[in-house]
């Protein structure tokens, strides 16, 4: 599979940089998704701060803060991953939720895709092994819409979204004063389905 891993050129030299696996939607899917945020606010009577179009992700791992070699390793521990051949996979969108205690609006699947479960539970084990740890819950995908949201008791059914995942990034979080900027530092393909 082809890869780019960007290390020090998405580093800039900080001692300390924060990182996570996602997944990034192609502009249809988030144009969709999008959409699906104004739908909220209009047809649900949702309140907030919806996500900024370059900012709308899955996470897959989120691991935190690390240093530069901390950074090598996760690209190595991702080009392992990588050289398994990972097969592209299909996410069907089709519900939204909200989560009142972290007041985030949602948007989820019915069922988590195989290849999904074996991607996040691939880069769990090789973070662990690096020495970083996974979050102890239980792995619930979904694309944030909405922060500081508050809404009323909100899960419902969704028009399918379909989204065709191709690649992975390994993804710097920073702080801005105009918000959060989210770059890449590496990026893997996943090649055709199985």
């Amino acid at each position: 599979m082809a890869t780019e891993a960007l290390g020090q050129a998405g580093y800039a030299g900080e001692d300390i940089i924060r990182v996570f696996f996602a997944i990034w939607p192609d502009a249809a899917v988030r144009k969709q998704l999008l959409e699906m945020a104004s739908g909220l606010q209009r047809n649900s009577g949702c309140t907030g701060r919806r996500m900024k179009a370059e900012n709308i992700h899955l996470t897959l791992v989120f691991v935190g803060n690390v240093d530069h070699d901390g950074l090598e390793a996760l690209c190595h521990a991702a080009e392992g991953i990588a050289r398994t051949g990972r097969p592209s996979f299909e996410l069907v969108i089709q519900e939204t939720g909200y989560w009142k205690r972290n007041r985030i609006a949602y948007a989820a699947l019915h069922e988590i895709p195989p290849a999904l479960k074996e991607l996040v539970g691939q880069l769990g084990k090789a973070i662990e092994a690096i020495g970083y740890s996974m979050e102890a819950r239980a792995y619930k995908p979904h694309i944030t819409l909405m922060r500081d949201a508050v809404c009323p008791a909100l899960h419902r059914q969704i028009e399918p979204v379909v989204w065709e995942v191709r690649e992975w990034l390994l993804v710097r979080s920073e702080q801005t004063r105009e918000g959060v900027v989210y770059s890449p530092v590496g990026r893997w393909l996943l090649g055709t389905p199985e």
